[in-house]
Protein backbone atom coordinates (compact mmCIF):
# COMPACT_ATOMS: atom_id res chain seq x y z
CA UNK A 1 0.00 0.00 0.00
CA UNK A 2 1.40 3.39 -1.03
CA UNK A 3 1.96 6.38 1.19
CA UNK A 4 -0.86 8.86 1.66
CA UNK A 5 -0.35 12.47 0.60
CA UNK A 6 -0.34 13.39 4.30
CA UNK A 7 2.66 11.11 4.84
CA UNK A 8 4.39 12.48 1.76
CA UNK A 9 3.92 15.97 3.12
CA UNK A 10 5.47 15.14 6.50
CA UNK A 11 8.46 13.49 4.84
CA UNK A 12 8.92 16.55 2.63
CA UNK A 13 9.16 18.80 5.69
CA UNK A 14 11.69 16.48 7.39
CA UNK A 15 9.29 14.81 9.83
CA UNK A 16 10.22 11.17 9.41
CA UNK A 17 10.40 7.73 11.00
CA UNK A 18 8.76 7.24 14.38
CA UNK A 19 7.96 10.92 14.69
CA UNK A 20 6.04 10.78 11.40
CA UNK A 21 3.88 7.90 12.61
CA UNK A 22 3.24 9.68 15.90
CA UNK A 23 2.48 12.99 14.19
CA UNK A 24 0.33 11.67 11.34
CA UNK A 25 -3.03 11.43 13.20
CA UNK A 26 -2.57 14.93 14.65
CA UNK A 27 -1.60 16.23 11.21
CA UNK A 28 -4.69 14.83 9.54
CA UNK A 29 -6.89 16.22 12.33
CA UNK A 30 -5.17 19.62 12.10
CA UNK A 31 -5.91 19.78 8.37
CA UNK A 32 -9.59 19.12 9.07
CA UNK A 33 -9.75 21.81 11.73
CA UNK A 34 -7.94 24.35 9.56
CA UNK A 35 -10.03 23.60 6.46
CA UNK A 36 -7.15 22.15 4.42
CA UNK A 37 -8.37 19.50 2.01
CA UNK A 38 -6.45 16.53 0.64
CA UNK A 39 -6.14 18.48 -2.63
CA UNK A 40 -4.63 21.42 -0.75
CA UNK A 41 -2.01 19.13 0.78
CA UNK A 42 -1.27 17.53 -2.58
CA UNK A 43 -0.86 20.92 -4.27
CA UNK A 44 1.49 21.97 -1.50
CA UNK A 45 3.66 18.86 -1.94
CA UNK A 46 3.68 18.80 -5.74
CA UNK A 47 3.66 22.51 -6.62
CA UNK A 48 3.73 25.24 -3.99
CA UNK A 49 6.62 24.13 -1.75
CA UNK A 50 8.96 23.02 -4.59
CA UNK A 51 8.28 26.27 -6.48
CA UNK A 52 8.89 28.64 -3.59
CA UNK A 53 11.27 27.00 -1.11
CA UNK A 54 14.78 25.67 -1.71
CA UNK A 55 14.12 22.13 -0.45
CA UNK A 56 17.51 20.83 -1.59
CA UNK A 57 18.63 22.08 1.82
CA UNK A 58 17.74 19.92 4.81
CA UNK A 59 17.71 23.08 6.91
CA UNK A 60 14.92 24.57 4.79
CA UNK A 61 12.87 21.38 5.00
CA UNK A 62 13.36 21.40 8.77
CA UNK A 63 12.23 25.03 8.81
CA UNK A 64 9.02 24.06 7.00
CA UNK A 65 8.67 21.19 9.47
CA UNK A 66 8.92 23.64 12.38
CA UNK A 67 6.16 25.77 10.81
CA UNK A 68 4.08 22.61 10.40
CA UNK A 69 4.53 21.52 14.03
CA UNK A 70 3.45 24.98 15.11
CA UNK A 71 0.39 24.85 12.86
CA UNK A 72 -0.58 21.49 14.32
CA UNK A 73 -0.07 22.69 17.87
CA UNK A 74 -2.25 25.77 17.36
CA UNK A 75 -5.16 23.48 16.46
CA UNK A 76 -4.70 21.69 19.79
CA UNK A 77 -5.25 24.83 21.83
CA UNK A 78 -8.97 24.12 22.23
CA UNK A 79 -8.13 20.70 23.67
CA UNK A 80 -5.41 22.15 25.89
CA UNK A 81 -7.90 24.59 27.40
CA UNK A 82 -10.27 21.73 28.21
CA UNK A 83 -7.36 19.95 29.90
CA UNK A 84 -6.80 22.91 32.21
CA UNK A 85 -3.94 24.67 30.43
CA UNK A 86 -3.71 28.42 30.87
CA UNK A 87 -3.98 30.10 27.47
CA UNK A 88 -1.93 33.25 26.85
CA UNK A 89 -1.76 35.03 23.49
CA UNK A 90 0.22 37.99 22.21
CA UNK A 91 0.43 40.02 19.01
CA UNK A 92 3.11 41.67 16.91
CA UNK A 93 5.16 43.81 17.14
CA UNK A 94 7.02 42.08 19.93
CA UNK A 95 10.19 40.30 20.93
CA UNK A 96 10.42 36.84 22.39
CA UNK A 97 11.65 37.61 25.92
CA UNK A 98 8.54 38.25 28.03
CA UNK A 99 6.51 35.51 26.38
CA UNK A 100 9.36 33.02 26.65
CA UNK A 101 9.58 33.88 30.35
CA UNK A 102 5.87 33.05 30.65
CA UNK A 103 6.46 29.69 28.98
CA UNK A 104 9.34 28.93 31.32
CA UNK A 105 7.31 29.97 34.36
CA UNK A 106 4.17 28.05 33.38
CA UNK A 107 5.88 24.83 32.33
CA UNK A 108 3.77 22.16 30.65
CA UNK A 109 0.44 23.64 31.74
CA UNK A 110 0.58 26.92 29.85
CA UNK A 111 -0.02 27.52 26.14
CA UNK A 112 1.70 30.72 24.95
CA UNK A 113 1.33 31.75 21.31
CA UNK A 114 0.68 34.45 18.77
CA UNK A 115 -1.94 32.32 16.99
CA UNK A 116 -2.61 34.77 14.18
CA UNK A 117 1.07 35.03 13.18
CA UNK A 118 1.54 31.27 13.45
CA UNK A 119 -1.54 30.50 11.34
CA UNK A 120 -0.90 33.12 8.66
CA UNK A 121 2.74 32.03 8.33
CA UNK A 122 1.80 28.35 8.19
CA UNK A 123 -1.18 28.67 5.84
CA UNK A 124 0.46 31.16 3.47
CA UNK A 125 4.05 29.91 3.41
CA UNK A 126 3.10 26.27 2.91
CA UNK A 127 -0.34 26.31 1.26
CA UNK A 128 -1.22 29.83 0.07
CA UNK A 129 -4.56 29.27 1.80
CA UNK A 130 -5.22 32.03 4.34
CA UNK A 131 -7.84 33.71 2.13
CA UNK A 132 -10.87 31.88 3.62
CA UNK A 133 -9.96 33.28 7.05
CA UNK A 134 -9.64 36.81 5.71
CA UNK A 135 -12.92 36.56 3.82
CA UNK A 136 -14.77 35.31 6.92
CA UNK A 137 -13.51 38.29 8.93
CA UNK A 138 -14.68 40.62 6.18
CA UNK A 139 -18.08 38.93 6.00
CA UNK A 140 -18.52 39.46 9.75
CA UNK A 141 -17.57 43.12 9.99
CA UNK A 142 -13.93 43.96 9.11
CA UNK A 143 -14.59 45.91 5.94
CA UNK A 144 -12.42 44.84 3.01
CA UNK A 145 -11.98 48.37 1.74
CA UNK A 146 -10.29 49.50 4.98
CA UNK A 147 -7.30 47.21 4.28
CA UNK A 148 -7.24 45.74 7.77
CA UNK A 149 -4.19 43.66 8.67
CA UNK A 150 -4.38 39.97 7.83
CA UNK A 151 -3.21 39.11 11.35
CA UNK A 152 -6.16 40.81 12.99
CA UNK A 153 -8.55 39.26 10.49
CA UNK A 154 -7.11 35.80 11.12
CA UNK A 155 -7.37 36.27 14.89
CA UNK A 156 -11.07 37.07 14.60
CA UNK A 157 -11.92 34.35 12.09
CA UNK A 158 -9.93 31.68 13.99
CA UNK A 159 -12.06 32.42 17.03
CA UNK A 160 -15.24 32.36 14.91
CA UNK A 161 -14.28 29.02 13.41
CA UNK A 162 -13.44 27.56 16.81
CA UNK A 163 -9.85 26.88 15.67
CA UNK A 164 -8.54 28.72 18.73
CA UNK A 165 -10.20 29.18 22.13
CA UNK A 166 -10.65 32.45 23.96
CA UNK A 167 -7.51 33.05 26.03
CA UNK A 168 -7.20 33.54 29.74
CA UNK A 169 -5.48 36.73 28.64
CA UNK A 170 -3.96 38.25 25.51
CA UNK A 171 -1.07 40.66 26.03
CA UNK A 172 -1.41 43.21 23.27
CA UNK A 173 1.44 45.59 22.42
CA UNK A 174 -0.11 48.80 21.13
CA UNK A 175 3.43 49.86 20.28
CA UNK A 176 3.11 50.71 16.61
CA UNK A 177 -0.05 48.78 15.83
CA UNK A 178 -3.01 50.96 16.72
CA UNK A 179 -5.32 48.37 15.17
CA UNK A 180 -4.25 45.34 17.23
CA UNK A 181 -5.63 46.54 20.59
CA UNK A 182 -8.79 47.81 18.88
CA UNK A 183 -9.24 44.38 17.30
CA UNK A 184 -9.03 42.71 20.71
CA UNK A 185 -11.64 45.13 22.02
CA UNK A 186 -13.81 44.29 19.00
CA UNK A 187 -13.38 40.56 19.61
CA UNK A 188 -14.30 41.06 23.25
CA UNK A 189 -17.52 42.73 22.12
CA UNK A 190 -18.23 39.85 19.75
CA UNK A 191 -17.52 37.16 22.34
CA UNK A 192 -18.78 39.12 25.36
CA UNK A 193 -16.37 38.82 28.28
CA UNK A 194 -14.46 35.74 27.11
CA UNK A 195 -11.66 37.69 25.40
CA UNK A 196 -9.59 39.20 28.22
CA UNK A 197 -6.83 41.52 27.08
CA UNK A 198 -4.03 43.66 28.54
CA UNK A 199 -2.52 46.48 26.50
CA UNK A 200 1.00 47.87 26.92
CA UNK A 201 2.15 51.00 25.14
CA UNK A 202 5.46 52.75 24.56
CA UNK A 203 5.17 56.49 23.87
CA UNK A 204 7.18 57.64 20.86
CA UNK A 205 8.34 60.88 22.45
CA UNK A 206 12.11 60.92 21.92
CA UNK A 207 13.53 64.06 20.39
CA UNK A 208 15.28 63.94 17.03
CA UNK A 209 18.81 62.65 17.56
CA UNK A 210 18.15 60.94 20.91
CA UNK A 211 18.84 57.21 21.22
CA UNK A 212 15.80 55.52 22.79
CA UNK A 213 17.76 52.86 24.67
CA UNK A 214 20.23 55.38 26.12
CA UNK A 215 17.61 57.42 27.98
CA UNK A 216 17.52 55.77 31.42
CA UNK A 217 14.08 57.14 32.21
CA UNK A 218 12.62 55.43 29.13
CA UNK A 219 14.25 52.11 30.04
CA UNK A 220 12.91 52.42 33.60
CA UNK A 221 9.45 53.30 32.33
CA UNK A 222 9.31 50.33 29.98
CA UNK A 223 10.64 47.94 32.64
CA UNK A 224 7.76 49.04 34.87
CA UNK A 225 5.35 48.45 31.97
CA UNK A 226 6.77 44.93 31.58
CA UNK A 227 6.31 44.23 35.28
CA UNK A 228 2.80 45.67 35.25
CA UNK A 229 1.78 43.59 32.22
CA UNK A 230 3.16 40.41 33.75
CA UNK A 231 1.42 41.20 37.05
CA UNK A 232 -1.90 41.45 35.22
CA UNK A 233 -1.18 38.16 33.46
CA UNK A 234 -0.34 36.61 36.83
CA UNK A 235 -3.76 37.63 38.13
CA UNK A 236 -5.45 36.06 35.08
CA UNK A 237 -3.45 32.82 35.07
CA UNK A 238 -1.84 32.29 38.46
CA UNK A 239 1.58 32.12 36.76
CA UNK A 240 4.38 34.06 38.46
CA UNK A 241 7.29 35.23 36.33
CA UNK A 242 10.44 35.70 38.41
CA UNK A 243 13.71 37.45 37.70
CA UNK A 244 15.20 34.03 37.00
CA UNK A 245 12.60 33.32 34.33
CA UNK A 246 13.26 36.68 32.66
CA UNK A 247 17.03 36.16 32.78
CA UNK A 248 16.71 32.71 31.18
CA UNK A 249 14.38 34.11 28.50
CA UNK A 250 16.87 36.90 27.78
CA UNK A 251 19.53 34.27 27.11
CA UNK A 252 17.21 32.36 24.77
CA UNK A 253 16.38 35.52 22.84
CA UNK A 254 19.97 36.73 22.58
CA UNK A 255 21.20 33.28 21.50
CA UNK A 256 18.69 33.06 18.69
CA UNK A 257 19.25 36.67 17.66
CA UNK A 258 22.97 35.98 17.28
CA UNK A 259 22.27 32.94 15.10
CA UNK A 260 19.81 34.87 12.94
CA UNK A 261 22.30 37.70 12.51
CA UNK A 262 25.07 35.26 11.56
CA UNK A 263 22.98 33.61 8.84
CA UNK A 264 21.78 36.93 7.40
CA UNK A 265 25.34 38.26 7.30
CA UNK A 266 26.65 35.11 5.60
CA UNK A 267 24.00 35.28 2.88
CA UNK A 268 24.33 39.04 2.37
CA UNK A 269 28.12 38.99 1.94
CA UNK A 270 28.57 35.72 0.01
CA UNK A 271 29.27 35.83 -3.72
CA UNK A 272 27.61 33.95 -5.29
CA UNK A 273 24.57 34.25 -3.01
CA UNK A 274 23.60 30.84 -1.55
CA UNK A 275 20.09 31.45 -0.13
CA UNK A 276 17.09 33.71 -0.69
CA UNK A 277 15.84 36.43 1.62
CA UNK A 278 12.42 34.97 2.32
CA UNK A 279 14.10 31.85 3.72
CA UNK A 280 16.57 33.86 5.81
CA UNK A 281 13.74 35.87 7.30
CA UNK A 282 11.38 32.96 7.94
CA UNK A 283 14.19 31.40 9.97
CA UNK A 284 14.38 34.63 12.00
CA UNK A 285 10.77 34.43 13.22
CA UNK A 286 11.52 33.02 16.71
CA UNK A 287 13.15 36.33 17.67
CA UNK A 288 9.74 37.95 17.66
CA UNK A 289 7.17 35.54 19.05
CA UNK A 290 6.95 32.38 21.17
CA UNK A 291 6.56 28.96 19.60
CA UNK A 292 3.90 26.97 21.42
CA UNK A 293 5.44 23.77 20.03
CA UNK A 294 8.91 24.83 21.23
CA UNK A 295 11.58 26.89 19.49
CA UNK A 296 14.00 23.92 19.43
CA UNK A 297 12.69 22.79 16.03
CA UNK A 298 13.35 26.12 14.34
CA UNK A 299 16.67 26.44 16.14
CA UNK A 300 17.69 23.02 14.80
CA UNK A 301 16.70 24.23 11.32
CA UNK A 302 18.76 27.38 11.82
CA UNK A 303 21.82 25.40 12.91
CA UNK A 304 21.44 22.97 10.01
CA UNK A 305 21.02 25.58 7.28
CA UNK A 306 23.93 27.65 8.61
CA UNK A 307 26.24 24.64 8.26
CA UNK A 308 24.89 23.97 4.76
CA UNK A 309 25.35 27.60 3.71
CA UNK A 310 28.94 27.67 4.98
CA UNK A 311 29.60 24.61 2.81
CA UNK A 312 27.96 26.28 -0.22
CA UNK A 313 30.11 29.37 0.27
CA UNK A 314 33.25 27.22 0.51
CA UNK A 315 32.27 25.41 -2.69
CA UNK A 316 31.50 28.68 -4.50
CA UNK A 317 27.95 27.67 -5.46
CA UNK A 318 24.85 29.82 -5.27
CA UNK A 319 21.34 30.60 -6.46
CA UNK A 320 22.60 33.18 -8.99
CA UNK A 321 25.88 33.61 -10.91
CA UNK A 322 28.84 35.24 -9.19
CA UNK A 323 28.53 39.02 -9.28
CA UNK A 324 24.72 39.06 -9.51
CA UNK A 325 23.19 42.05 -7.70
CA UNK A 326 21.51 41.75 -4.31
CA UNK A 327 18.86 43.81 -2.58
CA UNK A 328 17.86 44.28 1.04
CA UNK A 329 14.38 45.23 2.20
CA UNK A 330 12.39 46.49 5.13
CA UNK A 331 10.68 43.08 5.26
CA UNK A 332 11.18 40.33 2.71
CA UNK A 333 7.56 39.14 2.44
CA UNK A 334 8.00 35.46 3.26
CA UNK A 335 4.22 34.98 3.38
CA UNK A 336 4.16 36.01 -0.28
CA UNK A 337 7.21 34.03 -1.47
CA UNK A 338 6.49 34.45 -5.17
CA UNK A 339 7.74 38.07 -4.85
CA UNK A 340 11.13 36.67 -3.90
CA UNK A 341 10.97 34.27 -6.85
CA UNK A 342 10.19 37.10 -9.31
CA UNK A 343 13.30 38.98 -8.22
CA UNK A 344 15.33 35.79 -8.65
CA UNK A 345 13.91 35.25 -12.15
CA UNK A 346 15.13 38.77 -12.99
CA UNK A 347 18.67 38.01 -11.86
CA UNK A 348 18.52 39.78 -8.48
CA UNK A 349 18.70 38.09 -5.08
CA UNK A 350 16.85 39.31 -2.00
CA UNK A 351 18.90 39.14 1.19
CA UNK A 352 18.49 40.74 4.61
CA UNK A 353 15.49 42.46 6.19
CA UNK A 354 16.12 45.69 8.06
CA UNK A 355 13.76 44.61 10.82
CA UNK A 356 15.01 41.04 11.19
CA UNK A 357 18.75 41.67 10.86
CA UNK A 358 19.99 42.53 14.39
CA UNK A 359 21.97 45.74 14.76
CA UNK A 360 25.32 45.84 16.55
CA UNK A 361 23.56 47.25 19.59
CA UNK A 362 21.01 44.46 19.62
CA UNK A 363 23.81 41.91 19.72
CA UNK A 364 25.79 43.71 22.42
CA UNK A 365 25.43 42.68 26.09
CA UNK A 366 22.73 44.44 28.15
CA UNK A 367 23.72 47.45 30.21
CA UNK A 368 21.72 46.34 33.24
CA UNK A 369 21.88 43.37 35.61
CA UNK A 370 18.17 43.61 36.45
CA UNK A 371 16.50 41.33 33.86
CA UNK A 372 13.43 43.56 33.49
CA UNK A 373 15.63 46.59 32.77
CA UNK A 374 17.68 44.45 30.38
CA UNK A 375 14.51 43.29 28.59
CA UNK A 376 13.25 46.89 28.37
CA UNK A 377 16.57 47.99 26.86
CA UNK A 378 16.31 45.07 24.43
CA UNK A 379 12.87 46.32 23.36
CA UNK A 380 14.21 49.84 22.79
CA UNK A 381 17.02 48.49 20.62
CA UNK A 382 14.53 46.67 18.39
CA UNK A 383 13.70 48.57 15.17
CA UNK A 384 9.96 48.64 15.87
CA UNK A 385 10.60 49.88 19.42
CA UNK A 386 12.51 52.99 18.37
CA UNK A 387 11.77 56.50 17.26
CA UNK A 388 12.11 57.10 13.53
CA UNK A 389 15.50 58.84 13.58
CA UNK A 390 17.10 56.11 15.70
CA UNK A 391 15.61 53.38 13.54
CA UNK A 392 16.77 55.01 10.29
CA UNK A 393 20.28 55.42 11.74
CA UNK A 394 20.32 51.67 12.39
CA UNK A 395 18.99 51.02 8.89
CA UNK A 396 21.87 53.01 7.43
CA UNK A 397 24.35 51.06 9.60
CA UNK A 398 22.98 47.77 8.23
CA UNK A 399 23.06 48.96 4.62
CA UNK A 400 26.67 50.14 4.95
CA UNK A 401 27.71 46.91 6.66
CA UNK A 402 26.07 44.51 4.17
CA UNK A 403 26.53 46.56 0.97
CA UNK A 404 23.40 45.66 -1.05
CA UNK A 405 23.09 46.93 -4.60
CA UNK A 406 19.59 48.19 -3.87
CA UNK A 407 16.94 48.45 -1.17
CA UNK A 408 13.21 47.84 -1.47
CA UNK A 409 10.86 49.30 1.12
CA UNK A 410 7.12 48.78 1.28
CA UNK A 411 4.87 45.69 1.37
CA UNK A 412 2.90 47.53 4.09
CA UNK A 413 -0.35 48.65 2.49
CA UNK A 414 -2.22 47.23 5.49
CA UNK A 415 -0.38 49.53 7.91
CA UNK A 416 -0.97 53.24 7.46
CA UNK A 417 1.66 54.37 9.98
CA UNK A 418 4.52 52.12 8.86
CA UNK A 419 3.84 52.72 5.18
CA UNK A 420 4.37 56.46 5.62
CA UNK A 421 7.52 56.11 7.70
CA UNK A 422 9.12 53.78 5.17
CA UNK A 423 8.73 56.34 2.39
CA UNK A 424 10.63 58.90 4.47
CA UNK A 425 13.24 56.29 5.48
CA UNK A 426 13.81 55.37 1.81
CA UNK A 427 14.99 58.88 0.94
CA UNK A 428 17.20 59.13 4.04
CA UNK A 429 18.87 55.77 3.31
CA UNK A 430 19.58 56.64 -0.32
CA UNK A 431 20.86 60.13 0.53
CA UNK A 432 23.25 58.75 3.16
CA UNK A 433 24.49 55.57 1.44
CA UNK A 434 24.03 56.19 -2.30
CA UNK A 435 22.26 52.81 -2.56
CA UNK A 436 19.21 53.08 -4.87
CA UNK A 437 16.13 52.64 -2.71
CA UNK A 438 12.63 51.86 -3.97
CA UNK A 439 9.17 51.75 -2.43
CA UNK A 440 6.76 49.05 -3.56
CA UNK A 441 3.03 49.06 -2.85
CA UNK A 442 1.84 45.61 -1.78
CA UNK A 443 0.96 43.56 1.29
CA UNK A 444 3.38 41.63 3.48
CA UNK A 445 0.91 38.97 4.66
CA UNK A 446 -1.47 38.35 1.75
CA UNK A 447 -1.68 38.84 -1.99
CA UNK A 448 -5.30 38.94 -3.07
CA UNK A 449 -4.77 42.39 -4.62
CA UNK A 450 -1.23 41.77 -5.87
CA UNK A 451 -0.86 38.92 -8.32
CA UNK A 452 2.47 38.06 -9.96
CA UNK A 453 1.15 39.61 -13.16
CA UNK A 454 0.37 42.88 -11.36
CA UNK A 455 3.83 43.24 -9.79
CA UNK A 456 5.99 41.62 -12.45
CA UNK A 457 6.57 44.84 -14.41
CA UNK A 458 7.42 46.77 -11.25
CA UNK A 459 9.91 44.12 -10.12
CA UNK A 460 11.43 43.90 -13.60
CA UNK A 461 11.96 47.68 -13.57
CA UNK A 462 13.60 47.66 -10.15
CA UNK A 463 15.83 44.75 -11.15
CA UNK A 464 16.87 46.55 -14.36
CA UNK A 465 17.82 49.74 -12.50
CA UNK A 466 19.79 47.81 -9.87
CA UNK A 467 21.68 45.86 -12.54
CA UNK A 468 22.48 49.03 -14.49
CA UNK A 469 23.71 50.81 -11.35
CA UNK A 470 25.90 47.86 -10.42
CA UNK A 471 27.33 47.58 -13.94
CA UNK A 472 28.21 51.30 -13.95
CA UNK A 473 30.45 50.79 -10.89
CA UNK A 474 32.49 47.97 -12.43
Amino acid sequence: MGKSIYEEYLELVAIEGEELQKTLPDWIEACKRLGLTEKDVEKSVKEWIPQHWDIKYLGIRKMLGALTREGINITKAVDYKKQGYKIVYGILPAILTSYQALKLAGGEKVFVSFPDVALVSFLQCLFHRVDPYLELAEDTGMTYGCRHCALNKTRISSAYKGVIPSPDVIWSWGLNCDEGPKTDEYIQCLFKDDWNYVTTRIPHDTCWGEQDDEIVERVEYLSLQLRDGLNQIQKATGITVTNEHMAAAMKDTMRYMFKAGTLASLVSKADPQPLRGCEVNTLSLPMHYPWSSGMQYMEDAMDTITKEIRAEIKNGTGILPKGAPKIGSYFVPFCVPWIDRLFLENGVGTTFSLTFLPSKKQLSPPSYEDPFMAAAEQWLRMPLGQGCNTEVSNMIEKVKENKPDGMVMGFFDFDRWLGAHQKMASKMIEDETGVPTFYMESDFWEDRDYSPEALRTRIESIAQVVKMKKASKI
